[in-house]
């Protein structure tokens, strides 16, 4: 999907698209919208997936038209992908790893967070819509599981497609004057620099985290003091998770908190959130229903100035001769990155995120270097390793470009008609009204 800015009371909206199902609320009756095969799309998945997207997108329908729309569109795409994953789990050959599914799922959240310009914003963001950061992730864990599934059992299909020289004249007649031109792009590198508190701060917090434990024991409420004291917007209900099963959490929560029987209070917990007190308020099988409070280690402007120092003082040895490559090898804190030297790739220059534009629009100096430059995720030292100007793709000097726009466009039209082929042949029973 594409990424949008994002508006908030989107959950409100999910119920109005959905008028005979409460979104929340025990007592709500769930209903079937469509039968697919032998399979189900409930109401409240529907609604759970209009609320998600939205969310994504910042799309809100603002009239009945509009919502009714917006509803057909979500329902289809959620039957086409059904119809999609229904087909490639009878593909046994095909497997995705647990840290496949981490990494996909953390790599998308990272897009949603993106669209705004702080943390607390993104997490004021979820608290409107009634979820924290980790329920989110687990309303996304299975959807970006059967994303990858769905991915490979394509990819698996399209493989063999190939596509020949005439092919891609006849693509490139049919379509000249709708190619997009070539922009205006940069091939860039980076150094990250994760600002991190200092030891102080984190002492603080982890004796505020015992304090907190310890009037917990002595008798306090504990969703009260959740309320009141956890960072993120993880106070929200007072600190409920819900029953979760241990693949839903980070390992660093889930060792001490799968250990605790019901009623218990755990120690002060430590994982890359910060500090937290977990209680277990029932069972399951194997789920729990935790609570917990969550404080933050949050860095200080001193902190913040230790990192921008550290960036002033690598700038001037590469200025002096260091080389860039190795010195991201070795400090930056960006994992995908650093193996390549600090490599991120092509960026249409309209497209960067706005924390670098003002530095690397009209940036044409390759080999130069800039920073430091703060963004959300710390602080960035930026090297211009190629540029390209802007201009009309020519299938003489661009052909393998336009080949590749040329199998893409192939490629989709297989996929219509394999959706359109397995709907001819799957039982497919409408139960509700669009409004």
């Amino acid at each position: 999907m594409n990424r949008f800015p994002i508006f908030g009371a989107l959950a409100l909206m999910a119920v109005v698209c959905l008028s005979s199902v409460a979104m929340a609320g025990p007592e709500t009756v769930d209903k079937i919208a469509v039968v697919v095969g032998n399979e189900v799309i409930l109401t409240s998945e529907l609604a759970n997936q209009i609320q998600l997207a939205a969310f994504q997108m910042g799309k809100r329908p603002k009239t009945d038209e509009e919502i009714r729309v917006f509803q057909e569109q979500i329902l289809e795409q959620m039957i086409s992908d059904r119809l999609f994953l229904m087909e490639a789990k009878k593909d046994t050959s095909i497997t995705i790893r647990r840290d496949e599914i981490e990494r996909a799922l953390q790599e998308h959240i990272a897009r949603v967070r993106s669209n705004f310009d702080s943390e607390d914003e993104f997490l004021q963001a979820l608290e409107l819509e009634g979820m924290t950061l980790r329920s989110l992730e687990r309303q996304y864990y299975e959807d970006t599981e059967n994303n990858l599934l769905r991915q490979r059992f394509i990819q698996k299909k399209l493989s063999s497609v190939s596509i020949s020289k005439y092919e891609v004249e006849q693509f490139y007649e049919n379509f000249r004057d709708s190619i997009p031109s070539q922009p205006e792009g940069a091939k860039l590198a980076h150094i990250l620099l994760t600002t991190r508190p200092n030891q102080a701060v984190e002492d603080s917090v982890k004796a505020l985290a015992g304090d907190i434990r310890q009037r917990i024991l002595d008798g306090a409420d504990f969703a009260t003091l959740a309320a009141q004291y956890s960072s993120f917007g993880a106070g929200a209900n007072g600190g409920d998770l819900g029953y979760i099963g241990r693949e839903d959490v980070d390992p660093e929560f889930a060792r001490p908190a799968f250990n605790l029987a019901e009623g218990d209070i755990s120690g002060v917990i430590r994982t890359p959130f910060g500090y937290h007190v977990i209680k277990c308020e029932g069972k399951r099988g194997d789920r729990l229903r935790l609570r917990h409070v969550l404080l933050g280690v949050i860095p200080t402007a001193a902190d913040t100035a230790a990192t921008l120092a550290l960036a002033d003082s690598l700038i001037s040895e590469i200025h002096g001769g260091a080389d860039f490559a190795e010195l991201a090898k070795t400090f930056s804190t960006d994992d995908d990155s650093r193996i390549q030297g600090g490599e991120l790739g092509w960026f249409a220059l309209t497209d960067l995120p706005e924390d670098f534009a003002p530095s690397v629009v009209g940036w044409t100096t390759v080999g130069e270097v800039r920073g430091p430059i703060v963004s959300k995720f710390g602080v960035h030292i930026l090297k211009l390793l190629e540029y390209q100007p802007a201009k009309k793709l020519d299938i003489g000097e661009d052909y393998d470009r336009i080949k590749e726009m040329a199998r893409q466009d192939k490629t989709g039209k297989m996929v219509d008609d394999w959706i359109k082929e397995i709907k001819s042949r799957t039982f497919l029973d409408y139960r509700l009204e669009l409004e």
